[in-house]
């Protein structure tokens, strides 16, 4: 169970490609909070964690409602037994001693958004007067780091980026943080020549990622990761697709349900809205939009790599191919040169046992033994 908490519309910066929706000063109230808690609480069949993580707009504007939920969850998770992951996702400058004591009192797990060196990431993530943010997120950045192993980094790139991604590589792993999660930019057009050089771009990636390895140093890459553990899966199982509506959840500040963080937006599109904590799910809607799930491409049935493909993702559909159960041709690029980086990583790697043991504590019950047995993944085209 993932559930995502937007405590606030309200955020201190003007990133291009925000699909937050709008800034506006609506915030969560405590009793919508702590609703949401017993909601994600009682959803648990202590098999597997509940992750609740703190979104926005810009989370750390509401810093003592966050501590007041933190609170609440960890007491009502001991009570009853849970297993409970808190995590928060922000642009990283409003990091102070209060927000670090925060995090470390309450075992939270820091995400912050850094899109690469400074003349990169000033070209998005910038303050309302179009100042940079830079300087402000890696001095924070740097406490955060002394103080927090789990760290977590996200890199959003897009066309106007990508050819720089092997330079943002370059630079995040010189940051030494534990685990980079490249992320691309679903909000945006990618046209022929931008999926044309995806692949390119992406084995760039891997000769870094490889490099690493190389040279006895771990690294934790989404996108890598994410697609080599699948070669010792045989692919996506039932229970890692699209949970949108019955495993994934993202509230608004009014309470509003949606079937994902990524539909919330300014809370005015009805159409992923599933009810309101204060009054309920509406069951008839939740079954409307579970239906909605996966994939309907045709295209897609016959190729090699589908078992290997996140064409169900429907927030990524929607906001790609404006259907949530259609993989589009950016996301269909996106993928093939993701796997095929992974691939030849995997293969590659296959004998390092750094490199082996990262893997298997994504997947402890498996074992690496049987990279050439994975003939359609090596042989894919």
């Amino acid at each position: 169970m993932k559930v995502t908490l937007s405590l606030t519309h309200d955020c201190n910066l003007a990133c291009h490609y925000c699909y937050a929706g709008k800034k506006s000063h609506k915030n969560m109230t405590p009793d919508t909070a702590y609703k949401i808690v017993n909601f994600a609480l009682a959803q648990s069949n202590n098999n597997q964690p509940v992750q609740i993580n703190f979104f926005g707009g810009e989370p750390f504007l509401c810093l003592d409602l966050m501590r007041e939920v933190a609170d609440y969850t960890l007491q009502y998770a001991e009570q009853k037994q849970l297993d409970v992951e808190l995590g928060v996702t922000t642009n990283g400058t409003l990091l102070g001693e209060d927000a670090l004591r925060f995090l470390i009192d309450y075992s939270v797990d820091l995400c912050i958004s850094l899109d690469g060196p400074e003349n990169i990431h000033d070209h998005q993530r910038v303050y309302p007067d179009g100042s940079g943010t830079f300087k402000d997120v890696m001095g924070n950045l740097k406490k955060a780091k002394a103080n927090l192993p789990s760290l977590q980094v996200n890199t959003v790139f897009g066309p106007s980026t990508l050819t720089s991604l092997p330079d943002v590589m370059d630079f995040l792993i010189g940051l030494d943080v534990p685990a980079i999660h490249l992320n691309p930019d679903i909000m945006t057009q990618w046209n022929v020549t931008d999926c044309q050089t995806l692949g390119p771009v992406m084995e760039q990636v891997a000769d870094r990622y490889i490099a690493c390895y190389q040279r006895g140093c771990e690294l934790a890459v989404n996108l890598i990761d994410g697609k080599a553990i699948l070669f010792l899966k045989d692919g996506y199982k039932s229970e890692d697709r699209c949970g949108m509506g019955e495993t994934e959840f993202g509230f608004a500040p009014s309470g509003n349900i949606y079937a994902c963080e990524r539909f919330i937006g300014q809370d005015d599109d009805p159409r992923f809205r599933l009810g309101n904590i204060h009054t309920g799910i509406d069951p008839k809607r939740r079954c409307q939009i579970v239906s909605m799930r996966g994939n309907r491409n045709s295209e897609c049935v016959n190729c090699n790599l589908n078992t290997y493909c996140m064409n169900w993702c429907g927030c990524t559909n929607f906001h790609m191919s404006g259907l949530s159960n259609q993989a589009g041709p950016a996301l269909c690029a996106q993928e093939r040169a993701v796997i095929g980086a992974a691939r030849r990583v995997f293969i590659t790697l296959a004998e390092d046992d750094l490199f082996v043991d990262h893997l298997l504590r994504y997947l402890p019950n498996e074992r690496c033994d049987a990279v050439n047995e994975n003939e359609e993944v090596l042989n894919y085209g």
